[in-house]
């Protein structure tokens, strides 16, 4: 396989995160974190402890616990919310902050799941085939592409 047909795999791989429902996105998201561990902290410490992420999670915080899923659905949808625009003006490290963080606060069962995803589409099984092929730095670049 040449370095082209790898670039395109990946390239393919962030097309077919796009084109599944945010739920799916979601749990896909927090599958992806969630096999990084404690890895992440590593990689982006100061992000972690940023004031801008910070002030977004202490914001969503005040969100009702019903409600948090949808403002997450929005951030990835990118609806005009004010959730949204103080997202965007995060940096790509600051928005995997984000993400990390908020994926240790909220509870996998409060979250799509994955096999619903895999039952419902299998662009979504494709690519947890995928992630799972892929070490570590291809996953944090492919989290910092789609996030």
């Amino acid at each position: 396989m040449t370095a082209v047909d790898i670039r395109l795999q990946f390239e393919h791989t962030i097309d077919l995160f796009k084109t599944i429902d945010v739920d799916c996105q979601l749990a896909l998201l927090w599958q992806t974190y969630d096999t990084l561990g404690q890895a992440f902290a590593a990689i982006a410490p100061v992000a972690l402890f940023s004031q801008a992420v910070q002030q977004l999670i202490n914001q969503l915080d005040q969100v009702h616990r019903d409600d948090k899923i949808d403002v997450l659905r929005d951030i990835l949808a990118g609806a005009d919310t004010r959730f949204t625009q103080a997202y965007q003006l995060l940096n790509s490290n600051m928005r995997l902050a984000f993400w990390h963080r908020l994926m240790h606060r909220i509870p996998a069962s409060a979250l799509p799941s994955m096999a619903m995803c895999e039952a419902k589409s299998p662009t979504a099984e494709a690519l947890i085939t995928r992630l799972n092929t892929m070490g570590l730095n291809e996953r944090l670049h492919f989290l910092r592409r789609v996030i």
